[in-house]
């Protein structure tokens, strides 16, 4: 077998062969920085990404790889992240090592990212255990050998409701690593492009599917991964997977704490290399580190104000996501208790996906509640959730009351004393719209904020 390791790397230095360069990976659906570059700061967390890949074992030589990924985001349209990467197959060892920044173009409900990768890779040979047909042979006879190139990547992807939509290209510049092996041009870096699409399927309650499909293009050869992932009650993922070329792949993963992520890869050849190998295995941890932000806002003075209001609008809190708003109760109220002097006009105040943390975009709706409480110093505000019928209770409740209390917060900071706020939860008690739908989930997902009048 090493025999025939040394041939490919023969025929890859002269340009008679050319094979994917890039090392592959199965769990790149729990990591898509690690293929696209555009993914850096697409949430607003900081994700640390560790991953350990061996491939054909039982196979002598066959590729050994370790991925370190970090990515985060700057404001609300930067991202910026590296990766490091240590390869080996053979008696090549590749180190490379890649700095990321991404913008968003497009925010909400469609997404746009680009992204671009920039570093520089190294590579060594070490023939010194190698096993050559040929004794003269001058990548044997070279001794270890080191030469290395710079680097690149670029990526796009973009996003609207459940569809997701992404292409990039690793080593975007074709450039040549000169080993010190005399008539060889060298070892080239070759682009490697990808396209892929998902789609987010929710079956009910607690389950939703994401059918996936991946193309790879090395110098005018395809591969594809058609995959069908699961998601159990957000914390646990299943999938399969089939690569052409290659084999059939399960995987799992499991959400630990909400901040831990465990993932494993099994890879079952079916092609070329199944009767030397008993397979590939990748496993990955992933953190994910989540600040909370809370911004006091100035308040607005509206000198126009109108003075006397009939009527105040009821707010609905929403957000992106389905698992979402039961709410906790701090300071409970009786049924019989609750004021008949109750206001209500409509307005929208947006969250930061899967957080407690207020848009920007909806501070301006807080800050007329601010000025209508400020204005009328006897009134008070009645603060009463409801949610859809999606997620576990504890993981509701939890998400929900920090929601809540972000209100009640942005409210306090801006002046508002804490006895003039009143809470209350109703669940998924009291829906406005059916639970069948993405439509009457969104309706059911809200908070209401009343005014009560003395």
């Amino acid at each position: 077998m090493k025999n025939k390791l040394i041939l490919a790397f023969v025929f890859a230095f002269t340009g008679m062969v050319s094979a994917q360069q890039v090392p592959q990976s199965y769990l790149y659906g729990y990591n898509p920085f690690l293929i696209n570059p555009a993914y850096s700061g697409l949430s607003n967390c900081t994700e640390i990404n560790m991953a350990h890949h061996n491939q054909w074992v039982k196979v002598e030589g066959a590729p050994i790889t370790n991925h370190l990924t970090i990515s985060s985001r700057i404001g609300q349209q930067w991202g910026i992240g590296g990766q490091f990467m240590l390869d080996k197959i053979g008696m090549l060892q590749q180190v490379s090592a890649l700095g990321n920044v991404s913008y968003g173009i497009l925010q909400g409900k469609q997404r746009l990212r680009l992204g671009l990768s920039f570093g520089y890779n190294n590579y060594r040979v070490n023939p010194s255990n190698a096993i050559a047909f040929d004794p003269s042979d001058p990548i044997v006879n070279g001794g270890n050998q080191s030469a290395g190139a710079i680097n690149s990547d670029l990526g796009i992807m973009y996003s609207i409701g459940s569809l997701e939509l992404f292409g990039s290209v690793k080593q975007l510049l074709k450039t040549y690593s000169n080993f010190g092996y005399g008539n060889f041009p060298g070892y080239v870096q070759r682009a490697h492009a990808m396209l892929g699409a998902g789609y987010q399927i929710p079956i009910n309650n607690i389950w939703e599917i994401r059918p996936n499909i991946l193309l790879k293009s090395i110098n005018n050869v395809m591969q594809t991964d058609i995959n069908m992932d699961a998601t159990y009650k957000k914390f646990i993922r299943l999938g399969v997977g089939f690569r052409s070329q290659v084999g059939v792949v399960a995987r799992a993963g499991i959400t630990v704490k909400e901040k831990f992520f465990f993932g494993y890869a099994f890879e079952a050849p079916i092609a070329n290399i199944a009767s030397y190998s008993s397979g590939s295995h990748e496993v990955m941890l992933k953190m994910t580190l989540c600040r909370p932000e809370r911004t006091k806002v100035a308040k607005t003075r509206l000198d126009t104000i109108i003075k006397t209001i009939e009527r105040i609008d009821t707010v609905f809190i929403t957000q992106t996501e389905r698992l979402v708003d039961t709410i906790y109760i701090d300071n409970p109220i009786e049924p019989s208790n609750i004021p008949d002097n109750l206001g209500g006009v409509s307005k929208t105040i947006l969250f930061e996906f899967d957080k407690s943390i207020v848009k920007k975009e909806s501070y301006g709706e807080l800050e007329s509640i601010v000025n209508l409480l400020e204005m009328n110093p006897t009134y008070k505000l009645f603060l009463e959730g409801h949610t859809d019928a999606v997620g576990t209770e504890a993981y509701n409740i939890g998400l929900s009351k920090n929601r809540v209390n972000a209100v009640r917060d942005f409210l306090i900071l801006n002046g508002i004393s804490t006895e003039r706020i009143l809470l209350q939860h109703h669940g998924e008690g009291k829906p406005v719209a059916t639970n069948d739908n993405a439509d009457g989930r969104k309706s059911n997902r809200r908070v209401t904020v009343e005014i009560i009048r003395p």
